[in-house]
């Protein structure tokens, strides 16, 4: 196991737990499939994510709350240039998403989350809600396979409506980062909607194959991709039929 971080060792304190707590009355927040989440060893959560991390800290709550564990997030390895930033995902323990630090931290036997469609997921437009915006991204299946980790999928939904995303500013993003698709969402309010936020942990996708193999690492992103879509796609629908 990696050193424990400024989070595990507040999380382990009795004002942690209380803290865990608040965030999932806040959120009124569940977890549906914890047991697919091991309490010990490896595991790469992967997900589906929305603006300003919100959903990462009620996850983080409530895996310290129901698995007794707190994952290491992979950030956006270019948002540790904006200032500030390096030091709070130094205290929260996410490291940049690269796939070495991603490796390291699977072959020392941590609960590692990720969200393949970063930015280009968090930063979507309203209308996008629920939609996975990986691109053709597969990293993170190689990485699994590679640490001979499983992968636990891990759908949020309530997630996309706690702020609106209705359109993006197109200089301070990309002056800060050099890209347009850091052009920083503009949101009708920053205060968080009340709306319940439902986690579901599903099965384990297998990640036996070769790492090199572009078969082997298409079908596990597949599988990945398919497992979260089995839990998103109704519920676009169940939106758009209100």
């Amino acid at each position: 196991m990696t050193t424990p971080t400024l989070l595990d060792r507040f999380a382990a304190t009795l004002a942690g737990k209380r803290v865990a707590r608040l965030i999932r009355e806040r959120f009124r927040a569940t977890l549906t499939g914890a047991e697919h989440v091991p309490r010990e060893g490896a595991a790469l959560l992967v997900g589906n994510h929305t603006l300003l991390g919100v959903d990462s800290i009620v996850l983080t709550a409530l895996l310290q709350l129901e698995v007794g564990r707190a994952p290491r997030f992979l950030a956006e390895r270019n948002l540790f240039r904006a200032p500030f930033a390096r030091a709070l995902f130094d205290a929260i323990g996410a490291v940049p998403g690269e796939p070495e630090a991603a490796t390291r931290l699977l072959t020392e036997g941590e609960l590692v989350g990720v969200y393949p469609g970063g930015v280009d997921d968090s930063f979507k437009l309203a209308r996008d809600a629920y939609t996975l915006r990986w691109g053709e991204r597969a990293g993170f299946a190689r990485v699994a396979m590679r640490a001979r980790a499983p992968i636990v999928p891990m759908a949020a939904l309530g997630i996309d409506e706690l702020f609106s995303v209705i359109a993006h500013e197109p200089w301070l993003g990309r002056a800060l980062l050099g890209d347009a698709r850091y052009d920083l969402p503009i949101v009708a309010s920053l205060v968080p909607r009340d709306v319940p936020l439902r986690y579901h942990a599903l099965p384990p996708v297998d990640t036996a194959g070769d790492p090199e193999d572009p078969a082997d690492v298409a079908r596990v992103r597949q599988a990945t991709f398919d497992a979260l879509e089995s839990v998103l796609a109704p519920y676009r629908a169940e939106l758009a039929a209100r």
